[in-house]
């Protein structure tokens, strides 16, 4: 009877527990809570309008700095005030595309004009050169010019629906001199309409950017010349806040709106920002979500009786394991779900700084992984292969052909003596620079690459229905602007060749490896050449059965020293070639080309291939020999294996001291960010090499070691200090939710076990 009372009790209790904290937590959020979400909310609402300024602020700060740098570009063979309009053509083109240029500098130009004060004319580039008639406009664009400031912000004279009210003022000349000229850049309404849209809530809300003298710029997905009620009624809110920034709560038309306030200084004033969002939109989701806690802890109530035993063992025991995966020890009843939601935000926030590393290291990771593709080192990877890499680097490749194009710079040590020999790498990173922004500029698929050598590489795609002739279309008026601009900026010889195209990115260093070699063909004393790698260096009417491919992929093994891939690609050559050729007398021509080939690398490398037979001459010897296969035979027991024996013995004494710099590497730095990238960058290698030979000197992967060491280290401290487990696992390079879980993977234990295990 005890026994059935206790466990009537217990069922009570279960009851109890299962629905009375859920209902009384639902009452206490929705309640007591909603003011903290509210504050919480105003909080966020008020952050996003400081980013939404930033980015508003930053992106008119560049155009006034671009802008204000045209005061010195814009020269002609006279001053503003003597340009005859209708005899100085020359000056009068210049003016026409400095126009256009300025015009094209910033996404946020709509229409670029300038004023001629003594000529009294408005100049175009769409319009061309018209007189102004209107005295009210000529007053206006007389008192523009006579303003003491050499740049500022002014109302447009005209409204019209493409730009914004308000325009870029430059004069010209600056300074005290009196101006001749006025530069009149009109910013475009539908550029900062999308800025201010950003901050607005749909059709319920309201965002403006707004004048110092209270005059708005953009209200965002209206028009300012059309403003709603809650537009007029935020833009006397911020004319009043004057520039401040902050947030308030407001009534309007019985609902409670957010209204956030930024502010941005530009020339001469403050631009203010301003966003009002209904607060129930904000808090929509949190209401509705406690109101249903609210009603499920009631229903609860009601079906306990039937569900509170299946709902304590079945419900809170799964939280239970869930929590103790995810931090790796038990966890107490009363702290489970604070457990997971702190170890979710650990890990949320482990998520993000790893994706924030990844966004800063994409960009190099891409450029080193398109340098190791043309220079032919990635040719292990098959075509799939080489596929996915490119589309996971962010490069669309499927149904493209790939045109490779090559320029170079020479005269570097011209008569002016801008530069020296040590500017090389300075001259390729500026023409680096200016490839990109003109392929940018002229809309193609286009990757350039730096080869630091005063050569640069681009790699063009195209669709692949678009024919040679199209491509061509192309390729030849990108050649001519590069010439002519990378020339007349640098001042130095450019030629550019333009090579073949494929459909295969395997087929790529072949492609470059002709468009450099076809640069050899330039004309002396030329400043600026255009070659065609198939009109320099055309193909021969015969067809050559020789597989190159394979002999490309032979040779680098060699030079690399991996002896079992050269013995399989030598024996995959020899086959391949029998394929193609079938005669005897061609194999072994083949074999025989092969043979100095691979003598030519050995050379490259530094290594004589008569001490390497101890001065016998290796032709001699292969002349005697007819079969086929005893040449190849011949070929691995005379040549390769005496080279890679010498070759391994020089790559294990500089791998064994790059392996060790690399131990120190992380022995100052486990507390850090590293990686087998990082080292391999830091120390001038590549992370196959680096990995292959950690492996070979340490016996571990780079990983493993890292690992180990790092756990080492936490567990000295776990010994030696007092240190709380979180601060530890930051010493040694590790987010607390993941050190437990690494540390109980490789210990056994959790670090607060291993610590009592050691009487600490």
């Amino acid at each position: 009877m005890w026994k059935q009372r206790d466990g009537h009790k217990r069922f009570i209790i279960a009851v109890v527990s299962a629905c009375l904290p859920a209902a009384i937590i639902g009452i206490l959020v929705y309640v007591l809570g909603t003011r903290s979400i509210e504050a919480e909310v105003n909080k966020s609402r008020q952050n996003q309008v400081a980013y939404a300024t930033e980015r508003i602020d930053s992106n008119l700060t560049h155009l006034e700095s671009s802008i204000a740098q045209w005061s010195f570009k814009l020269s002609l063979g006279t001053t503003f005030g003597r340009l005859d309009l209708g005899n100085d053509y020359n000056d009068v083109q210049t003016l026409y595309q400095s126009l256009t240029w300025v015009k094209a500098s910033d996404p946020l130009i709509e229409e670029v004009s300038l004023y001629l004060d003594r000529q009294e004319v408005l100049i175009r580039d769409t319009t061309g050169i018209v007189k102004i008639t209107s005295p009210g406009e000529l007053a206006y664009y007389k008192e523009l010019s006579a303003r003491q400031r050499d740049i500022y912000w002014a109302e447009r004279y005209t409204q019209t629906t493409n730009s914004a009210p308000y325009m870029l003022v430059l004069r010209l000349p600056g300074g005290l001199v009196q101006s001749e000229a006025v530069l009149l850049v009109e910013v475009s309404a539908k550029q900062i309409d999308r800025l201010i849209a950003e901050l607005g809530s749909g059709g319920t809300g309201a965002a403006l950017l707004m004048q110092q003298d209270g005059k708005p710029i953009s209200l965002g997905r209206r028009k300012v010349s059309e403003p709603s009620e809650l537009d007029s009624l935020l833009a006397e809110s911020a004319a009043a806040m004057q520039g401040q920034a902050g947030t308030i709560l407001t009534s309007w038309k019985g609902d409670t709106y957010s209204f956030s306030y930024a502010g941005m200084k530009r020339i001469g004033s403050i631009w203010s920002v301003a966003s009002a969002v209904p607060l129930a939109h904000m808090t929509q989701p949190v209401q509705t979500m406690s109101r249903i806690i609210l009603g499920i802890s009631c229903l609860g109530l009601m079906l306990a009786v039937l569900l509170s035993w299946l709902a304590y063992r079945q419900m809170h025991e799964p939280f239970r394991r869930l929590a103790h995966q995810l931090t790796g020890k038990p966890s107490r009843a009363a702290n489970v779900l604070e457990d997971i939601a702190s170890e979710w935000q650990n890990l949320s926030r482990e998520s993000r700084n790893l994706q924030e590393r990844i966004d800063r290291q994409l960009p190099t990771l891409r450029e080193s992984f398109l340098l190791q593709l043309v220079q032919g080192h990635l040719y292990y990877l098959q075509e799939d292969e080489l596929v996915q890499r490119m589309e996971q680097y962010g490069w669309d490749v499927r149904d493209r052909v790939f045109a490779a194009t090559v320029l170079q710079v020479h005269g570097l040590y011209g008569n002016e003596g801008r530069f020296s020999a040590r500017d090389e790498q300075l001259v390729t990173f500026s023409a680096a620079n200016v490839a990109e922004e003109l392929t940018g500029g002229m809309g193609l698929e286009a990757s350039v690459i730096n080869f630091q050598d005063l050569t640069v590489g681009l790699l063009l795609r195209f669709p692949v229905e678009s024919g040679q002739e199209a491509q061509m279309s192309m390729l030849y008026p990108l050649a001519e602007e590069l010439t002519s601009t990378l020339h007349s900026l640098l001042k130095v010889e450019i030629t550019v060749c333009v090579g073949n195209s494929t459909r295969t990115l395997r087929e790529l260093p072949l492609l470059f490896d002709d468009a450099r070699s076809a640069l050899s063909h330039r004309m002396l004393g030329e400043p600026q050449q255009i070659l065609v790698v198939e009109e320099v260096m055309p193909a021969g009417p015969e067809a050559i059965t020789y597989p190159f491919e394979t002999e490309r992929a032979l040779l680098h093994a060699v030079k690399m020293g991996l002896d079992e891939e050269a013995d399989e690609l030598l024996d995959h050559y020899t086959a391949q070639l029998k394929a193609l050729a079938g005669k005897e007398i061609e194999v072994r021509l083949g074999l025989l080309q092969l043979c100095g080939n691979v003598q030519h690398t050995m050379m490259q490398g530094g290594y004589n291939p008569l001490a390497l037979t101890g001065g016998t001459v290796l032709w001699e010897e292969l002349a005697d020999v007819r079969d086929p296969l005893a040449i190849v035979d011949w070929l691995k027991q005379r040549l390769l294996r005496p080279y890679m024996s010498k070759l391994h013995g020089s790559q294990n004494r500089q791998l064994k001291q790059l392996v060790e710099k690399v131990l120190e590497t992380i022995h100052a730095s486990y507390m850090n960010d590293i990686s087998l990238e990082y080292c391999a960058d830091l120390h001038g290698t590549y992370s196959k090499r680096l990995s292959i030979g950690f492996k070979q000197v340490t016996g571990q992967t780079f990983i493993d070691y890292l690992t180990r060491y790092r756990l080492g280290q936490a567990k000295q401290l776990l010994t030696e200090t007092d240190e709380t487990i979180g601060e530890i696992a930051l010493k040694v390079g590790y987010q607390p939710p993941y050190f437990n879980r690494l540390f109980k993977k490789y210990e056994g234990v959790t670090p607060g076990q291993y610590r009592e295990q050691q009487g600490r």
